[in-house]
């Protein structure tokens, strides 16, 4: 499989160096692509990479690319394989694999219209000792499972801890490790919580957690706990709890060897060591499903994707401060498509909206969170709504950028304002809306029909993602 990477962020680099050691398997580097060039051709240099580039758009172009692997931080997930789907690649997306349940259930689908492969990579799934561990529970070695304890933390510093504390990345200890806390509860139980309580959490400065605790009960009675951080260090480890016996993994991220305790019988350490690091299991599964022609995986299947995302929604939506006082302040003067999105989230969730065209004043000290949109005008938000944030944004408030675009999206010429006043963006929406600007106009308009339906829904969910 010829590999295209898409990002040259840590975690990227564990997958290339993991693709240069699979030679002998037909795996191989084709081309990286990075929003930076010197970034690219860095990392093209370090791990023996062909071909690089400045965009990711001219990646996904490259015809030599059969699958690409995405890098890139947890809310530009969804952009970023709909790209690759768009451009006929196949895709192995690091896991989370979306910020919600709806991003995720239409990147399957699109995938399979396409003919195309996609999966999360969320790789401990295909490790051998799960394997394993699979068989021992279904053989019911420790009878009944009753109880089951898993926690995961590390500190996060420097430029790591910015960026996974950043809301606007989908930053946050749950979508970040939890995931494989949670991932690892799904592989032993095989099924969803019927119930999930969250007995601690701790939301920091930036909006997002880095401490949480949550009990989870299933249908047949058994209990787990799982506790995740990336304030502290915790020993990545877990234990099941049987009627008849217990199983401890002393690291159950990298998941190499487990103790199997069995009421009268001497304790046994099962070791299943891996290849290389790991990743070589994920890489594998994606060549297999590619070469039978699979839009997706028989063993981490979709279900288990979407399930996953949706728990992670929905504690986190339980995390919700109540009461918030929102406003969105914006411009939409041509044909209304940010009106629309702006009208669709007032709608449903009752908060102020501000016409930027028509107000230009306005106190927002009382408001606990504030949203400018617009569309795009000459490569910058209106004009109006710049010139209003300058004007009226306080200092240190929580702030989030929407707009509606025919060219692409463009923050830029706001963010330097809110940065100014100590400001945090804590996330970005943007669809495509309808343009006949300029020479458009002679062809009757580019992105017709948007925003349309799901571009409203994506809209509201975004927005109910800030909210909690």
């Amino acid at each position: 499989m010829k590999w295209g990477i898409l990002a040259t962020g840590n975690i990227a680099k564990k997958f290339a160096s993991t693709i240069n050691q699979m030679s002998n398997e037909n795996e191989q580097l084709a081309a990286v692509g990075s929003r930076h060039m010197d970034s690219a051709k860095a990392f093209a240099r370090e791990y023996d990479i062909p071909r690089y580039y400045d965009s990711y758009e001219a990646l996904v172009n490259d015809p030599d690319v059969e699958a690409v692997y995405v890098a890139t931080p947890n809310s530009l997930h969804y952009e970023n394989c709909r790209l690759c789907l768009e451009h006929g690649k196949h895709v192995l997306c690091e896991k989370p694999f979306t910020i919600n349940e709806k991003q995720a259930q239409e990147l399957y689908r699109l995938a399979k219209d396409k003919h195309l492969f996609i999966m999360e990579g969320l790789w401990i799934w295909f490790l051998p000792l799960y394997n394993r561990l699979r068989n021992i529970l279904l053989q019911g070695t420790i009878g009944e499972i009753k109880h089951i304890s898993c926690q995961y933390g590390f500190v996060a510093t420097g430029a790591r801890k910015e960026r996974k504390f950043n809301s606007a990345l989908g930053g946050g200890a749950l979508l970040d490790i939890g995931i494989y806390n949670l991932g690892f509860l799904r592989i032993v139980t095989g099924c969803n919580p019927q119930n999930v309580e969250t007995t601690k959490v701790h939301i920091n400065e930036n909006g997002t957690d880095d401490y949480s605790c949550l009990k989870l009960t299933y249908n047949d009675g058994c209990i787990a706990e799982s506790v995740q951080t990336i304030g502290q260090e915790l020993k990545r480890n877990a234990r099941i709890e049987g009627t008849k016996g217990s199983i401890y993994l002393p690291d159950f991220q990298h998941a190499k060897t487990l103790i199997l305790e069995v009421e009268g019988k001497e304790p046994e350490t099962i070791e299943c060591p891996v290849d290389i690091n790991g990743f070589e299991y994920e890489i594998r599964e994606a060549g297999r499903c590619i070469a039978s022609g699979n839009s997706a995986s028989d063993i981490y299947t979709p279900e288990d994707s979407i399930a996953l995302t949706r728990l992670m929604y929905d504690i986190r939506m339980s995390w919700s401060e109540a009461d918030m006082k929102i406003v969105i302040i914006y411009a939409s003067v041509h044909h209304n498509n940010t009106k629309k999105i702006v009208d669709a989230i007032a709608d449903e969730y009752g908060v102020d909206i501000i016409d930027a065209a028509k107000i230009t004043e306005k106190d927002l000290s009382g408001y606990d969170l504030i949203g400018f949109a617009s569309g795009i005008y000459f490569g910058k938000m209106h004009q109006a709504v710049i010139n209003f944030a300058e004007v009226n944004l306080p200092e240190n408030k929580d702030v989030f950028l929407m707009c509606t675009y025919g060219g692409r999206p463009v923050f830029d010429s706001i963010k330097g304002i809110i940065k100014e006043k100590q400001g945090r963006i804590v996330g970005e929406f943007s669809c495509k809306g309808y343009d006949t600007f300029g020479p458009f106009k002679l062809i009757g308009g580019i992105s017709k029909g948007h925003p349309d339906k799901n571009d409203l829904d994506n809209a509201k969910a975004f927005f109910k993602g800030l909210c909690k």
